[in-house]
């Protein structure tokens, strides 16, 4: 095992963008995001401060077991980043200063800035309400090898709902345009739907809504995965949370229109959810390969599972294992660390996980900046976790590609 390191700040890797036609973008304005699905649609007037070389590049071939989507999260525009930075943060510093300091292997962590909640920070600080951002992101996890984003979205639970009803709704129209002109590129990148109904329980009249107008604004859009059942995958995120009643529900009536995902461990899953679900994966954001052994049998455990029984229409049942580079939330209340170790910790998740044969990988995060799961270039680790991923991603078939 590599000794840990920081990298130190972002250094743009021109390996990891020569895909892109996109322009990286500074900072702008954006809404507010206690519930960020519901926040009201903003605009955006954004500078751009550095072009990214026009390129076109051959289809990237990934063997089976190494095909990830990485969990992306729509809410991070500049009111998100003060809220989390906090009023005591000097936002027009330049360069932009890191919020916390990091000592030891890791997770012992000094708050720079009282009222500060991050560890990490853009430097200048980004706005997905620039679509420009939303491109450049598309750019460099399609030149990492990623299979796609499992974009984190819900509407806003009410009838007749438009591209224009939400920022969530505008982003991921936005979103969606930047796969298109991707994949018109040259090179392949699609969505799956991580639907938002964990931190917060939707209704089924919310989730119906919801679904409704995904359903007719993007059911057949090819920017959407369809290889699974010929229809878009929709993960239900939580839903070991909801009772059996509303899962039967949503099934019915969705599992015609979408190839539903369940949100399940090894103690959850069962046969009533094996009814309603054609596949399961976990979002283990937290899993430790150093401290926690274990995981790897829990998570092997949790796939004979899931294979134990097929669909309604003879398919088997796929899982999809966890892949995260570690977690930090402890200035935002949570509890543990897992220290990323120089991608070391990424590494063994994948080999140890991949001991259950899965049948791809959901990446915990390229954003979720909060859990310290991220992937996505701030300023203290730099590129080190993409440049992981892609020898990953890369590497041999049931190898660790490090």
């Amino acid at each position: 095992m590599r000794s840990w390191r920081s990298p130190g700040p972002v250094r743009l890797s021109l390996a990891l963008i020569a895909v892109a036609g996109f322009v990286l973008t500074g900072c702008g304005s954006g809404s507010p995001a206690s519930d960020p699905s519901t926040a009201s649609t903003t605009s955006s007037t954004a500078t751009p401060t550095t072009q990214v070389p026009t390129t076109t590049t051959a289809p990237v071939a990934t063997s089976p077991n190494h095909r990830m989507f990485a969990f992306y999260y729509l809410w991070w525009d500049t009111a998100h980043w003060h809220a989390r930075l906090g009023p005591n943060y000097p936002y027009t510093a330049d360069p932009l200063p890191l919020p916390a300091t990091l000592s030891g292997n890791g997770c012992t962590v000094t708050n720079n800035f009282p009222g500060n909640q991050l560890t990490d920070v853009a430097n200048p600080l980004w706005t997905q309400s620039d679509p420009n951002q939303i491109r450049s992101d598309v750019a460099y996890a399609a030149a990492s090898g990623l299979a796609g984003f499992a974009v984190s979205w819900a509407g806003t639970g009410l009838a007749n709902q438009t591209t224009n009803s939400s920022a969530f709704n505008q982003r991921l129209a936005v979103l969606v345009a930047a796969v298109h002109q991707i994949n018109r590129q040259g090179t392949p990148f699609s969505l799956w739907v991580a639907y938002i109904s964990s931190a917060r329980i939707r209704t089924t009249d919310q989730i119906n809504n919801d679904l409704s107008y995904l359903d007719k604004t993007y059911g057949n859009d090819p920017a959407f995965d369809h290889g699974n059942g010929g229809k878009p995958t929709l993960i239900m995120m939580g839903s070991r949370k909801y009772p059996i009643s509303v899962l039967d529900a949503f099934s019915a009536r969705w599992r015609p229109h979408f190839y539903l995902v369940g949100d399940e461990n090894w103690n959850t899953w069962d046969s009533a959810k094996a009814a309603d679900f054609d596949a399961d994966q976990y979002y283990w954001s937290s899993q430790d390969p150093l401290t926690n052994k274990a995981s790897f049998t829990d998570i092997d455990r949790l796939a004979a599972e899931v294979r134990s029984s097929r669909n309604p229409d003879g398919s088997a049942k796929q899982f999809f294992a966890p892949l995260a580079p570690g977690y930090n939330k402890v200035l935002g209340g949570g509890s543990g660390c897992v220290p990323r170790l120089g991608g070391q910790t990424m590494e063994d998740i994948f080999a140890g996980n991949s001991s259950a044969n899965p049948d791809g990988w959901t990446v915990i995060s390229w954003n979720e900046i909060d859990e310290g799961t991220y992937i996505t270039p701030l300023e203290r680790y730099g590129t080190q976790s993409l440049s992981t991923l892609k020898a990953i991603i890369d590497g041999p078939v049931g190898g660790s590609g490090g």
